[in-house]
């Protein structure tokens, strides 16, 4: 309660008694060359005023005799000094060894990054806070170059979609999370991003290949916080915002929509200022929804106990009714040296979260009739046309809880000064329950539950992973060498069943279960799998005289998932580097003051697939009746694909150039690379010949493809300060071109994949050698055929009259068809950037994150699937009416030929947005301290605030699901939102 009164009284302070004043001059040195330093940063503590020293070194300042300054420079240590009625004070400083040599965390270690020889991009706790999200890759949207972070749905709790260098394989692209060592099996949207220390993102070969067969998407390191010794502090921190869309899409309004259906059916609305005119989107997203999130944390540390401990709240309520999201984390990392030769420890992660599936509305309410009302005379749902999203959302009853649990013990013993043998058990356990409850209802024929229904499902994983590691670190004359060899095995567990029962006995929340239902109705389900891994793995590291670096990786995995024929495999690597800026014929006083060239080639592997893919599968429900009697008897038979017991790993070939430079005394870093990766056996499905007997249209999965990957990332980044003015800028971005090299043609499959479904028989997308991945494929438009003249000069097809598209007879034969298809669009973005910039004046900082994409597609399948008459977005307002009114869009129509698969429905996907801009106030230090606070700060913030873009969705921000054959098709997402925030960090 006491420090809640400070805290509050922490204003009453602000107005401080005058003091007096004393003239302060003297001289900045450093302490072993005793050479002025030009540029430092003198600041009095508590205040705003401060100065710089001149070239000479010097300063002079007017201040309070009994104030406090602050001396800093980068590259060297900061210092804190007392005045004490002095008028001279000369200061040596000492160079930072700690900030000249980071630490980076690699896999199984960590190394300074002088001696890194791999491109590793590394992002600390203060960036990890800046979305006020459930997922913490949001944060890192636009911050590493060769990272593509998408936040493709605003539903609370969903998980961004993460891509690294390009699309490396035509199947799962998503990137390997490490958490405290454990790997995670999915995304770390479960994490609190204030738990957060350090996130590194491998994306060589060479950093990637210590993970063997599961780096070749790319690894992402998250470290989670620790106390140095001697530290022990309390904090505190808040944020709460509110949300709303981001941005509407724009559909027909009533008058316009009877207009439309006019134009293709007259007379059939004459009286149109009477209809309706119902907005539903304004009906169904809520304005104003809170996000909020809490944490409250201690740590500290002793000669021999280390601990850090917190539990965090995170609350997101939705724009769509019934889609709320709740998160409870507990952390708790603790170490303890029992021995001076023995260490244990423990990192813990606790989850709870509650959540509610909202109803699939998003595209019933750009399609329903914006001429029909929501409610009837009597306040019952109406009937509407395309189905009414009001009664679709009250009678949808969907939620999923989970309880997780994840963490890892382990021992650490040194012995002969130069070896530390570590043992860990690392575990990651859940349990989740979704339940979902339809009561009977009826709004329309086509809208409407007979009876009510119930079903639950139940699901657990258990993954667990046993590893033993030996390391060598060694410093002597002019050589470090830092070496480990180890040994993991790990097994992955799952198992889920779901049941569901109809007529329900009542619809009471506590009749919410199975037994309330009819047991001559119901279903059930059960499943499981296993899958297991073993591994040796082997890193050295070798730095001489600072100079000349050299890594040497190894693995070797061997996998359940695959067949018997190839069930291990090796994954090496080999790294190079070279700090030339240490030569001694290096220039001293270069404006270019660090210089390194480092260059690497590797082997990563890929094992996501099904884990039963080896195997031909029999399924059960194949029944039939035998016997006088016509009893009927439960049977199985072969289902679904045959296996390939010869199946074997996807290996990614890369190698990558890079370079790494400070300028102006490390004002300005930089980082240049260009990399080269290139996919082989790459796991497909291809049809059977008919001599197989397997069946007619039965695939079965080969190693057959090749896929590269190719382009140049670059980081850039300036930091600096001018007096009591600080700033900094920032700009990354990487290149990416993406192209398939085989499909396995040597092997008699096709010569391209087909895929893209859009739900209504129509595929959109194609796989072939020579293009990208999954681009989209259809008809080139033209132009609108203006006149019966132009009907007959162009080749057409059958259906085709005046209003309609002209399509582009590509191989120009004189006749169209579906040879005249084409390349129309690729989903892969050319250029992924982001840039941020922040600056700083008297304890107010001001900083600004903006990310974006350009050169990619999305195909809005929103528009082009037509299943009956439903309302359009507004682009068909602009619909040939005649001749001479249009030649980019057709006429009027419901469905049929305008709706053919063509570029009229691929939309530039190009981006760019502001994704975050704080404003945050650092309490001054002299007030902090009459109430024992050692740091207070409050902000506000602005998140997704604008994005500048042509495409016409809710957002441009599509990813790819787990297969990339399939494109980006906007068949309608969650929209995402903007939210306006502000909180409150305290520690002490």
């Amino acid at each position: 309660m006491n420090k809640i009164i400070r805290l509050v009284l922490l204003l009453f302070f602000i107005a401080s008694s005058s003091m007096a004043q004393v003239e302060l001059k003297g001289t900045v040195s450093d302490v072993s060359t005793k050479e002025a330093i030009p540029g430092v940063s003198i600041q009095v503590i508590g205040t705003g005023s401060g100065t710089v020293t001149d070239l000479d070194g010097n300063y002079s300042l007017t201040i309070a005799e009994d104030a406090s300054l602050r001396f800093s420079f980068i590259g060297y240590k900061t210092q804190e000094i007392n005045v004490n009625g002095r008028s001279v004070i000369n200061i040596q400083l000492e160079e930072d060894i700690e900030a000249l040599e980071e630490v980076v965390v690699v896999g199984y270690g960590a190394i300074k990054k002088s001696d890194l020889t791999g491109s590793i991009s590394s992002v600390k706790s203060e960036e990890m806070i800046k979305a006020p999200a459930a997922d913490p890759m949001q944060s890192l949207q636009g911050k590493v170059a060769g990272l593509q972070v998408l936040n493709s749905s605003g539903q609370p709790g969903s998980e961004s979609n993460v891509r690294l260098r390009g699309i490396n394989t035509l199947n799962d692209n998503r990137v390997l999370y490490v958490v405290d060592g454990v790997i995670i099996e999915g995304g770390i949207g479960f994490l609190n991003s204030n738990d957060i220390e350090s996130v590194e993102v491998l994306k060589d070969a060479s950093s990637k290949a210590i993970y063997g067969t599961r780096g070749a998407n790319g690894v992402i390191l998250v470290t989670t916080k620790s106390a140095k010794e001697g530290e022990g502090s309390i904090s505190f921190s808040s944020e709460y915002g509110v949300e709303s869309i981001a941005n509407k899409i724009g559909v027909m309004s009533g008058p316009e929509f009877a207009n439309y259906i006019n134009d293709v059916n007259p007379g059939t609305y004459n009286n149109i200022g009477i209809l309706p005119d119902t907005d539903w989107q304004d009906l169904v997203f809520q304005d104003a929804q809170p996000v909020q999130t809490y944490t409250l944390s201690a740590k500290g540390a002793t000669e021999k106990l280390n601990y850090y401990i917190s539990g965090g709240y995170f609350s997101q309520e939705g724009i769509v009714p019934k889609s709320d999201f709740e998160r409870f984390t507990f952390k708790l990392n603790t170490s303890y040296e029992v021995k001076p030769y023995l260490t244990i420890g423990t990192n813990l992660t606790g989850i709870n979260l509650q959540a509610t599936n909202p109803p699939g509305v998003v595209n019933t309410l750009i399609r329903a009739w914006p001429i029909n009302a929501p409610y009837n005379s009597d306040d019952t749902f109406a009937e509407v046309e395309g189905s009414n999203p009001l009664a679709a959302i009250e009678y949808n009853n969907s939620s999923r809880n989970e309880l997780r649990a994840l963490g890892n013990f382990y021992a650490e013993f040194y012995f002969l000064e130069d070896f530390e043998f570590r043992t860990s058990y690392q575990f990651d356990l859940s349990n989740s329950k979704n339940r979902s409850f339809t009561p009977e209802y009826f709004v329309a024929p086509l809208q409407q539950n007979e009876e009510s229904s119930i079903s639950v499902g139940f699901g657990e994983s258990r993954n667990w992973i046993f590893e033993n590691t030996l390391s060598y670190n060694k410093e002597f004359d002019k050589s470090t060498i830092n070496s480990v060899i180890g040994y993991t095995a790990q097994e992955i567990n799952s198992e889920f069943i779901n049941g569901g029962r109809r007529n329900l006995i009542g619809v009471d929340p506590s009749l919410w279960y199975l037994s309330a239902g009819a047991e001559d109705l119901q279903t059930n389900s059960n499943g499981g799998g296993t899958s297991a891994l073993t591994s040796i793995l082997f890193r050295t590291n070798y730095a001489y005289d600072g100079r000349y670096l050299a890594t040497i990786t190894f693995r070797r995995d061997g996998s359940s998932r695959f067949g018997q024929n190839n069930r291990y495999a090796n994954f090496p690597a080999a790294a190079l580097g070279w700090n030339i800026s240490n030569e001694d014929f290096y220039p001293v006083n270069f404006i270019v003051n660090n210089l390194k060239f480092r260059a690497s080639y590797g082997l990563n592997g890929n094992q996501n697939i099904p884990a039963n893919d080896q195997f031909s599968r029999i399924g059960s429900g194949v029944n039939t009746v035998f016997g006088f009697d016509d009893t009927l008897i439960n049977g199985a038979s072969f289902v679904g694909s045959p296996g390939n017991s010869d199946l074997r790993w996807e290996t990614t070939a890369e190698y990558d150039l890079g370079v790494e430079f400070d300028l102006f005394q490390s004002r300005l870093t930089g980082e240049l690379d260009y990399y080269n990766r290139t996919t082989r056996d790459i796991l497909v499905n291809l049809d059977l010949p008919g001599y197989a007997g397997a069946g007619a249209f039965v695939q079965k999965r080969f190693n057959a493809a090749t896929v590269n990957n190719s382009g140049i990332e670059f980081a850039l980044n300036w930091v600096d300060d001018i007096g009591e003015f600080t700033y900094g800028l920032g700009i990354n971005g990487y290149t990416n071109k993406n192209e398939v090299l085989n499909l396995g043609e040597d092997i008699g499959a096709s010569e391209q994949i087909i895929g893209g479904d859009l739900g209504n028989g129509q595929r959109v997308t194609y796989t072939e050698v020579g293009q990208p991945i999954g681009y989209f494929y259809g008809y080139k438009v033209a132009g609108v055929f203006q006149n019966e003249e132009e009907l007959e000069e162009f080749p057409r097809l059958s259906q085709q009259r005046v209003g309609d598209f002209i399509y582009e007879d590509v191989n120009g034969d004189g006749e169209l068809n579906d040879e005249d298809k084409t390349f129309i669009g690729s989903w892969i973005p050319d250029f992924v950037y982001g840039f941020n910039f922040n600056v700083g004046y008297k304890g107010i900082n001001v900083s600004a994150d903006f990310a974006g994409q350009m050169g990619n597609s999305i195909y809005n399948g929103k528009q082009a699937i037509r299943f009956s008459t439903l309302n359009f977005e507004d682009r068909f307002l602009d619909r040939w009416t005649g001749e001479g009114t249009s030649n980019t869009d057709p006429r009027a129509s419901l469905s049929g030929i305008n709706y053919q698969p063509s570029d009229y429905f691929v939309e530039d996907a190009s981006f760019l947005k502001l994704r975050t801009i704080t404003v945050n106030y650092q309490i001054p230090q002299s007030l902090l301290e009459k109430i024992n606070f050692s740091n207070a700060s409050i902000f506000f913030r602005g998140t997704n605030l604008f994005v500048w873009t042509d495409y016409s969705g809710y957002t441009p921000e599509i990813g790819s699901g787990n297969s990339a054959l399939g494109g980006v098709i906007d068949n309608g997402i969650y929209p995402t939102t903007r939210v306006l925030s502000g909180g409150l960090n305290v520690t002490f």
